[in-house]
């Protein structure tokens, strides 16, 4: 069960009403153990990709619609607790949602006779079935509308499944049921807003939830109501958002403009780390005016010699063949997160002109837990921030197309060990035998791109083939390379955080391997990444999205 309650206001919890701020406070106080995430107009950029199902520029999408599509992009890539704004929590969720959560799916039943649930809350593990199939529809059902015309539309997409999909209809049966009508209660007849005497002996305290509505009586919110009393019970409740205390004082820069990292490499691992960096960049609107080689710029950098600075980067991934090419140039303002060391092949990265490097600009994110064990004894700031490739997003499952098996290595040796029970498979490498990088770049984008379509398994000796494949929520099967001593040594180092995922197999005890794994669950860490990054980048004072939009009027659709 993840411990996350997501909320939305899209003009932001500040200009949130009344009824609404107490409903989030409801939360926080009653869950100290929970995360409560409020995600507004400009926030929620961070966590999903709205323009990939809808264009709010061409199609005309309330406020409510944009919230029911929010809600399941977010449940399916991170899961936890969807509640809606004016959704009051009467009681602490671990005194009741354990034993309603037994098939990884809760949502109250039956609020109409034509609805089998309501969405206005609603808890899943990451990417369960109903949420997988459900948000697949969502997305098909905003493919080319224009609208919607139909309030309930989300409601009905859930009905329709269960009237067509088998294994959807069982999930739910099996989910235990409590009706909406205790949580609609009040909403009826008024009563929220009646003399809190006339109406306190008649509710049923043991509902877990109360839906109100932030639109009070012309008059405001009535003095002795019950919404009033019921408000009030959590008037002291103070927001308790955790956040990652970052404890090196950060001198807030705005850089001139921004690079970024690229390779002269064969190897599309490279690539793939650096595609992660720009899609981060991307959530915060920036773009990189210029590309700096890891290898045999980020030191002399002559791109910058015009340049006043600073410039900001995000440094990621693995430094560096080029000795001499260490610490990077001084105008550089650099994120460090994910960073992995090799020493054996470039010692430089502790030298102590490094060492002050890091310290300058730490705390470090470390891709791994050895490199972030060798940065803190040298007596830096780092924490493990794991590989930035682990942001991909979840990808929304279709068994129909995902059905290929892939090999991917360096080269075919790996073929050799394994056994035909895996059946048909398409072997793939991530070293392309050139050194172009755009060209490499393109040609990781599209690789990526036929993980996530077309994939059933995946089986792997490469780093930067299983940790995207992992974020997209592929099952993996890894293998250390086929390697002599000094290099297995190496492996282990950087796969050493990736061995805290799932086992990594040697070729000796192939035998033994299951090759039918589940998918594994990486939101958390995933989470925290985007975390951390947002809190790192601060230092950039960049400047913020613009709030997506515009949302239609409530007007253009009915009520009902």
């Amino acid at each position: 069960m993840k411990n996350t309650i997501w909320s939305c206001w899209f003009q932001g919890r500040d200009a949130a009403p009344y009824v609404v701020k107490r409903c989030f406070a409801s939360w926080e106080r009653k869950n100290p153990g929970w995360h409560f995430r409020c995600v507004d107009a400009v926030s929620i950029q961070r966590y999903v990709d709205l323009q990939s199902v809808v264009d709010l520029q061409s199609q005309s999408v309330t406020a409510a619609s944009l919230s029911d599509i929010v809600r399941i992009l977010l449940l399916h890539e991170f899961g936890g607790v969807w509640v809606d704004a004016t959704l009051l929590c009467n009681r602490p969720l671990g005194e009741w949602l354990p034993n309603s959560m037994t098939e990884g799916f809760f949502a109250f039943a039956a609020p109409a006779h034509d609805r089998l649930l309501s969405s206005w809350f609603l808890s899943a593990r990451p990417d369960h079935y109903l949420v997988s199939a459900w948000c697949r529809r969502t997305v098909e059902y905003w493919s080319n509308r224009p609208d919607s015309q139909n309030y309930f539309w989300f409601h009905n997409l859930f009905n329709e499944l269960y009237d067509s999909d088998e294994n959807a209809a069982e999930a739910w049966s099996r989910v235990p049921k409590i009706s909406a009508d205790g949580p609609h209660a009040l909403q009826f007849g008024g009563l929220m807003y009646r003399p809190q005497a006339d109406v306190i002996g008649f509710v049923d305290w043991t509902t877990p939830v109360f839906k109100l509505s932030h639109r009070l009586p012309e008059q405001g919110l009535p003095s002795g109501s019950f919404l009033e009393y019921l408000l009030d019970q959590d008037d002291k409740g103070q927001p308790s958002n955790k956040t990652h205390a970052i404890s090196n004082p950060i001198i807030v820069e705005t850089p001139r403009s921004f690079a970024s990292l690229k390779v002269s490499t064969e190897n599309l691992g490279d690539h793939i780390q650096i595609i992660a960096g720009l899609r981060l960049l991307a959530r915060l609107g920036i773009e990189p005016e210029q590309y700096i080689d890891r290898d045999d710029e980020i030191h002399s950098a002559p791109c910058l010699d015009q340049e006043l600075g600073p410039i900001g980067i995000l440094l990621n991934g693995w430094f560096k063949t080029n000795r001499g090419e260490w610490p990077p140039h001084p105008k550089l303002l650099p994120l460090i997160l994910g960073l992995h060391i090799r020493l054996f092949q470039c010692p430089e990265l502790i030298s102590e002109a490094s060492i002050e490097f890091f310290r300058r600009h730490q705390p470090v994110g470390c891709r791994d837990v050895y490199t972030t064990g060798l940065l803190q004894d040298k007596g830096v700031e780092a924490f493990t921030s794991n590989c930035l490739s682990l942001i991909f997003p979840r990808r929304i499952g279709n068994p129909a197309l995902q059905t290929e098996v892939f090999v991917v290595s360096r080269d075919e040796r790996i073929t050799n060990y394994l056994p035909h029970s895996i059946g048909p498979y398409t072997f793939l490498s991530h070293y392309t035998g050139s050194r172009d990088f755009s060209a490499n770049l393109v040609q990781a984008q599209g690789i990526l791109e036929i993980y996530r379509t077309r994939a059933k398994l995946i089986i792997t000796t490469l780093l930067h083939c299983a940790l995207p494949a992992i974020a997209m929520g592929i099952p993996v099967v890894v293998l250390y390379p086929l390697n002599d001593k000094a290099a297995h040594n190496s492996d282990r180092e950087r796969f050493s955080s990736l061995e805290e995922l799932l086992r990594v197999h040697r070729f000796d005890e192939i035998e033994n391997i299951n090759w039918e794994p589940e998918p594994i669950d990486v939101s958390d860490r995933k989470l925290d990444i985007l975390d951390r990054f947002y809190e790192m980048a601060a230092q950039w004072a960049a400047k913020p999205l613009p709030p997506i939009g515009p949302l239609a009027p409530a007007s253009v659709l009915p009520p009902f």
